[in-house]
C-alpha cells in the first residue's frame, strides 16, 4: 500500500522483469536473480493487472491463454471464481464471443474478470503478483473477488498492490512504500494499533 507514485507497481515491475535495478540487487526465495533467472520467474508468476492484454479472440481463448491449451476441466471453475457466468451470458455467442481488440466488447470491471480468469488458468503458479486488479468494479465486487483470489492462491506466495487500504488488515503482512522505498513492514493489525503510516493510511480511506 502507499500514495499514487509512491512505487508499488515498480516493485512488481521489478519481479516481471520490466524493470532493471540501477543499484542493488534483487533476490527472490534467498538467491540473486540474473536476467535469466527473472525470464523464468515470469514464466511462473500469474499476474492480473489492467495493463494485461486482452486478445481479438474468443472468451475462451484469452481465458485458455495462460494454461498451454490444457484447462477445459478447469474452464468451469474458473468462469464461477472469476464472476464470469452473468458476463458471459450476456455475449451474443457466450464464451465463443470475439471480444475485440483489447478486450473492446467489454466494460472495464468485465475486462478485468476476465483477467481474473486468465490468471487463474495458470497451472501451479509460483507467485502471484495483483496490481489494483479489480479496477473498475465496486467496493463489494472487488471484496469478494479479492477474497475468492487468496482461497484459490492460498498456499502461494501473493502480492496485491491496493487502494483499498481496509482490505490489506485481511492479509498477514503488509508493506508500505513511500518515494519508492519500504517505509513500513509488518502485521496490519500490529500496525493500525500503532503511531504508523499505515494507520494514516487507513484513517485517511
Amino acid at each position: 500500500v502507499g500514495s499514487s507514485g509512491a512505487g508499488k507497481s515498480s516493485l512488481l515491475g521489478l519481479l516481471l522483469g520490466w524493470h532493471r535495478l540501477a543499484d542493488g540487487r534483487l533476490w527472490v526465495d534467498g538467491h540473486p536473480m540474473g536476467e535469466g533467472d527473472i525470464e523464468a520467474l515470469r514464466r511462473q508468476v500469474a499476474w492480473v493487472d489492467p495493463a494485461v492484454q486482452l486478445w481479438n479472440r474468443s472468451l475462451l481463448d484469452n481465458l485458455q491463454y495462460a494454461s498451454d491449451g490444457d484447462g477445459l476441466s478447469q474452464v468451469g471453475r474458473t468462469i464461477e471464481a472469476a464472476q464470469l457466468r452473468a458476463v458471459a451470458g450476456t455475449l451474443p455467442h457466450g464464451l465463443q464471443t470475439l471480444l475485440g481488440e483489447g478486450g473492446a466488447r467489454l466494460s472495464g470491471g468485465e475486462g478485468q474478470r476476465v483477467r481474473l480468469g486468465r490468471a487463474l488458468m495458470q497451472p501451479t503458479p509460483r507467485l502471484v503478483l495483483l496490481d489494483e486488479p479489480f479496477r473498475g468494479l465496486d467496493r463489494p465486487q472487488r471484496h469478494l473477488l479479492l477474497t475468492e483470489a487468496r482461497r484459490w492462491w492460498a498456499a502461494t506466495t501473493l502480492l496485491c498492490v491496493t487502494h483499498d487500504v481496509g482490505e490489506t488488515l485481511a492479509f498477514g503482512r503488509v508493506l508500505v512504500v513511500e518515494q519508492g522505498r519500504i517505509v513500513e513492514d509488518g502485521r496490519p493489525r500490529d500496525l493500525a494499533l500503532a503511531n504508523s503510516r499505515y494507520r494514516q493510511l487507513l484513517a485517511a480511506e
